[in-house]
């Protein structure tokens, strides 16, 4: 595994804590969708997927659902079948939502946990059932633990009314002890737009929720704990006693999109937290799970959907994937403390291609490094295809870049060239979703990532980067090496100590990983670039632990078929011999270079972890050490679980059989510990004095708690590598067959892109073409096609010439060789701030059918319409929400002269001339001093696009192109332009226009594309950039143009705003006066913020919130 084994302190996440996103808003209509969800939690993204994205033209649509809490399945299954029972959908939400039950949503429960249990003993069982059309299982092994699951579930219907309460108090308990009843600004972050008026309602109620177990005011005869809150798989050593493993932020409106609650509000001339109450959330969400099981059950039923089920650890499922499709044998486990093989023995196709990939918030539990080296391998080179993370990001490092280039352990174009993803917003330097109200009145907030391939382009074929330097591409590597591990950096480390530094993601396999996905990706003399790495290596004084991590790097890299260094190589015996007369290796036919070594620690050198000390210690890194006399070997690469060890055989023959406690932490077996390492590691300083041991990482946290027990090295156990009950070796590694992986190397009919590199980043790319004609006396002449390509003619002869990564062709160098017949251009990488001329590749076309590739797919008939009223009682969060697209710097400019500001200012103006004239009137786009009017827009009305956050114009678009003026509208034109609100655009802006256009047509279309396409017949989107020229296809026209169809020249539009990217700069510091504790901005309020009578240093809002925020202010509040 790629992740350290950690100390498993973790929670029962049963509910998701973020709003559903919609996981097919990256593909055509038409064309059927594979979905990979990793981390998966709770069906809300799949139900609001159906809901938001209903395949009514699509094929067919296939969930592949991955997560390691087997109780997270069980709890699916059994939604997923009483939606499909059409039960009815307040029973169902009380099921899947309430800690506490009444006893006719009890007796629901039960009965339906005890017939899905007898269907469930075996797959062909459940293949004969009626859910097996839609629910099917990956793995023998996940059917079973769903059976286990159900079994007790349904055990619970004898416990006692006092066992019942018995056990929520244990939910209770572990609530009480972190939360006191004080403002949780985050709390709000799934009402969007309304975070800030919504957050002391919801606070309330969050707190309502865990005192009376359910989302209701009224609790009569609610007195049974509801039985999948209790039982999961996640419960931490430290908590088996009471059996709380339900994590203590849980709360059921977060999945829910709850600014649609703003519609039902009707008092006040404008929402806020006045206006809107706790029923009128409730009703929202409750509402909203109705829709989404009516669209759940119509899918079923016209046989569109198929969920398929996998309980296992998601990077390991990546990675056999990985295996399997490149025929490499390996031997991976459904998770780190489990001893049962991940076998895809049930219904799952592994040569299935992945148009989605959604791995949640994985990233904030294994590092984005481990997601992003797992994941990229099964995304395919397609323009549709995207993946998708979500993190955490701190809100006082979230102004900058190097946030983000911290967390990927280097900048954003090195990690796009050597991994072939980048982040859609870098490239595209907007985003069409916003979290930016998360990042008000909070410290950290959550970002969602969509990672593309960077140059849309499918017309060519695929890039490969070269690194005609492997010095400077190992240095580079060796760069990121020493950011994975910067808290080995004592320097770095005392600059920022604090808990999330005791957090370890990455060890030397991580490492090892990240190669041989860069050695399958990028042509160089990778032999030059390893051996160059290791003599930095050998060099460095800056980690700490680099030396004694060195060995765990030549086996990793070894294992995983990416290099061999000379001591586990052919000719190994002459530079470690190894003796096999004598010793620990007598008898063996033939010694490995690598050998695994099982360790059994006794259970009470764990006892100490288990108790209040594992609580305060958080979830530290485990790993290995291998000592003598004269050196000291770390292996963070092991395997754990408590069992039991049986051994058949001896000597080389030797098999060690690990079998599993099934009692876990409430047992008492022994820990097994499994560890590969180098053979002559074991000898090479005399075997009686070498000795294995198993500890914590040592960081300034655990270091505090456990150094004066165990010492300076925190090792839990010591034994002698000769202690034949503790230790045994056998040649068979817990993970791998010797040899069998291998690396694909790159595709030899890639086109080769030339990188230069600039210390510790991509600096400069060349891209080189030879047209096959004499360049003697030839023109030739170029232009910029899209961020990532430059399209090259020489005498009639054209060629588009694509990099891994955006340019900036204002420096481009052009090289022609005349007589050798080639041309080179070489142009840097993009400043992630660059001011464009053009929006490029808003739109491509993917096996003949365009695609929307920077902006997110939408289907306007399903988003929430605001009525005339609504409008007006939403204006100022419209407003608002319009403001924040731009940042600091961007709203700084007062007559922009960067393209992209001019186009959000436009987009601004267009929806709040939309609210003020309540869409009664038609907007017109012009451009004054060069032609006039160039695009007429009829609104349909303002809709909420609820899972971006934002606000979005249904909009039907008429160009006014030559023959239409001069044509069957020339009577009418004028009396329209006369009655139209006038919007002014600059000449550079009309260009980028038509790219919208297209784009924002291509988002929202439920029609199909003819066989008679404009794009098809221009070869190029859009069809034109002129003035007086169209620039959308005719397929689309007058074509479900929504309530106000208006003409069938017309195409239907959905125009939202453009966002800054938080990550990249900042987008709220304009509004310095905020509220403390809420983050409500002056900007929002009619009367102005209040200071603190007696410091004066902070404002609030009102009196509730001062009050609320009183005990954490008091510590610092001091009278001036």
């Amino acid at each position: 595994m790629s992740h350290p084994v950690l100390w498993p302190r973790s929670f029962f996440y049963p509910v998701g804590n973020s709003s559903a996103v919609c996981l097919t808003d990256n593909i055509p209509p038409e064309k059927s969708a594979t979905v990979l969800s990793l981390g998966c939690g709770d069906p809300r993204n799949i139900l609001y997927t159906l809901h938001a994205d209903p395949p009514i033209h699509r094929p067919a649509v296939d969930f592949v659902c991955c997560d390691i809490e087997p109780a997270i399945m069980a709890r699916n299954v059994l939604l997923l079948t009483l939606i499909y029972d059409n039960h009815p959908t307040n029973r169902v939400w009380d099921i899947f939502y309430h800690m506490k039950l009444d006893k006719t949503s009890f007796a629901l429960f039960i009965s339906q946990a005890k017939a899905l249990h007898n269907i469930s003993g075996d797959l062909p069982s459940w293949q004969q059932s009626r859910y097996s059309r839609f629910l099917k299982f990956c793995s023998t092994y996940t059917l079973s633990q769903v059976h286990h699951y159900l079994g007790l579930y349904a055990q619970t219907e004898a416990y006692s009314r006092e066992k019942h309460d018995q056990l929520f108090t244990c939910f209770t308990r572990e609530f009480e002890a972190r939360h006191q009843p004080e403002l949780i600004p985050d709390i709000a972050s799934s009402a969007g737009p309304f975070s800030v008026e919504f957050v002391q309602t919801l606070n309330k109620h969050f707190h309502h929720y865990w005192k009376t177990g359910t989302v209701s005011r009224s609790t009569a005869g609610i007195t049974h704990v509801n039985p999948s809150f209790l039982h999961s798989d996640s419960s931490a050593p430290s908590l088996v006693g009471d059996r709380c493993s339900l994590h203590y932020a849980t709360y059921p409106l977060q999945g829910f999109h709850l600014a649609a609650a703003a519609l039902s509000s009707t008092s006040g001339d404008k929402i806020t937290d006045e206006t809107i109450t706790e029923a009128q959330l409730v009703s929202c969400a409750r509402s909203q799970l109705e829709q989404w099981c009516y669209m759940f059950r119509a899918t079923v039923a016209q046989q569109s959907v198929t969920i398929r089920l996998l309980t296992a650890d998601a990077l390991a499922f990546c990675q056999k994937i990985t295996h399997l499709r490149s025929r490499s044998e390996s031997r991976l486990y459904v998770s780190p403390w489990k001893t049962a093989e991940l076998a895809l023995d049930g219904d799952f196709d592994v040569s299935a291609a992945f148009d989605t990939i959604d791995a949640s918030n994985l990233a904030d539990h294994v590092g984005v490094l481990n997601v992003l080296i797992a994941a990229v391998p099964l995304l395919p080179h397609r323009p549709t295809s995207v993946l998708y993370t979500e993190f955490v990001v701190d809100k006082a490092e979230s102004t900058k870049a190097s946030n983000l280039t911290t967390l990927l352990c280097a900048d954003i174009p090195t990690i796009s060239v050597l991994l072939g993803v980048s982040p859609v917003g870098c490239v595209a330097q907007f985003t069409s979703s916003t979290r930016v109200h998360q990042t008000l009145g909070t410290s950290s907030y959550r970002e969602r990532f969509a990672w593309k391939c960077p140059y849309p382009i499918v017309d060519e074929d695929s890039i490969t980067p070269s690194f005609p330097d492997p010095v400077a591409l190992s240095n580079l590597l060796f760069s990121i090496y020493k950011q994975m591990f910067a808290d080995e950096d004592l320097k770095a480390l005392l600059s920022r100590l604090s808990r999330a530094s005791d957090v370890v993601h990455y060890h030397r396999g991580t490492f090892a990983a990240l190669l041989g996905l860069t050695k399958s990706r990028v042509q160089t003399d990778w032999v030059a670039a390893m051996e160059h790495i290791f003599y930095l290596l050998h060099n460095d004084r800056t980690l700490i632990m680099g030396s004694n991590n060195y060995q765990e790097l030549c086996c990793q890299l070894y294992l995983r078929g990416v290099y061999c260094v000379e001591a586990l190589g052919p000719h190994r015996a002459l530079l470690t011999p190894i003796d096999r007369s004598s010793g620990l290796f007598k008898g063996w036919k033939e010694v490995p270079p690598v050998v695994s070594v099982v360790l059994v620690v006794p259970r009470h050198r764990i006892r100490m972890l288990e108790g209040q000390l594992g609580r305060q210690l958080g979830s530290p890194m485990f790993h290995c050490e291998l000592r003598g006399t004269t050196f000291s070997n770390v292996f963070s690469s092991i395997r754990v679980v408590l069992g039991t060890v049986s051994v058949r055989g001896s000597g080389c023959d030797a098999q060690v059989n690990v079998v599993e406690d099934p009692k876990g932490w409430s047992g008492t077996a022994p820990l097994i510990v499994s560890v590969c390492l180098p053979a002559f590691n074991l000898v090479i300083d005399g075997e009686k004095s070498t000795r294995i041991s198993f500890g914590v990482y040592s960081t300034p946290v655990t270091a505090g708690l456990l150094g004066d027990t165990l010492g300076p090295a925190l090792n839990l156990y010591t034994a002698n590598v000769w202690d034949t009950n503790a230790v045994y070796i056998t040649m068979n590694t817990p993970d791998y067959t010797q040899s069998s992986l291998t690396v694909t190397p790159p595709s030899p009919h890639a086109s080769l892109v030339s990188v230069t590199i600039n210390g510790s980043r991509v600096s400069t790319m060349s891209a080189r073409w030879e047209p096959g004609i004499s360049l003697k006396d030839a023109k030739v002449d170029h232009m910029q096609i899209s961020h990532c390509a430059m399209q090259v003619e020489a005498n009639g002869v054209k060629k588009n010439l694509v990099y891994p990564f955006p340019i900036d062709s204002t420096q481009t160098k052009i090289r022609i060789a005349r007589k050798s017949g080639w041309i080179e251009f070489e142009a840097p990488v993009r400043p992630s701030r660059a001011s464009t001329d053009l929006v490029f590749a808003s739109a491509v076309v993917h096996s003949r059918c365009p695609i929307a590739w920077n902006i997110h797919r939408i289907n306007l008939d399903s988003l929430p319409l605001l009525e005339s009223e609504g409008i007006r009682r939403q204006a100022s969060t419209i407003a608002f929400n319009c403001f924040l697209a731009l940042s600091d710097r961007e709203h700084a400019f007062r007559e922009p002269s960067d393209m992209l500001v001019q186009l959000k200012k436009t987009i601004m103006q267009l929806i709040v001339q939309t609210v003020n004239s309540r869409g009664k009137r038609p907007l017109v786009l012009s451009n004054p001093g060069n032609g006039g009017v160039h695009t007429l827009l009829y609104i349909n009305g303002i809709c909420m696009d609820l899972a971006s956050h934002t606000y979005v114009l249904d909009a039907c678009v008429l160009t006014l192109a030559e023959n239409l003026v001069r044509g069957p509208l020339e009577s009418q034109i004028f009396d329209i332009l006369f009655n139209a609100e006038h919007i002014p655009t600059s000449t550079v802006e009309v260009r980028s226009w038509k790219h919208l256009l297209v784009a924002f047509s291509e988002r929202s279309r439920s029609w199909t594309h003819k066989t008679t396409c404009e794009y098809a017949v221009a070869g190029k989107i859009p069809v034109s950039t002129e003035m007086l020229q169209n620039p959308l296809c005719g397929c689309g026209e007058g074509i479900g143009l929504g309530r106000l169809s208006r003409d069938p020249f017309m195409t239907r539009v959905a125009i939202s705003p453009l966002f800054a990217l938080p990550y990249l700069e900042t987008v709220d510091q304009c509004m310095e006066k905020r509220c403390v504790a809420c983050g409500k901005a002056e900007l929002l309020n009619e009367s102005k913020l209040s200071q603190c009578g007696r410091c004066k240093a902070v404002e609030y809002c009102g009196k509730r919130c001062q009050v609320a925020h009183w005990k954490e202010h008091k510590r610092v509040c001091k009278a001036k």
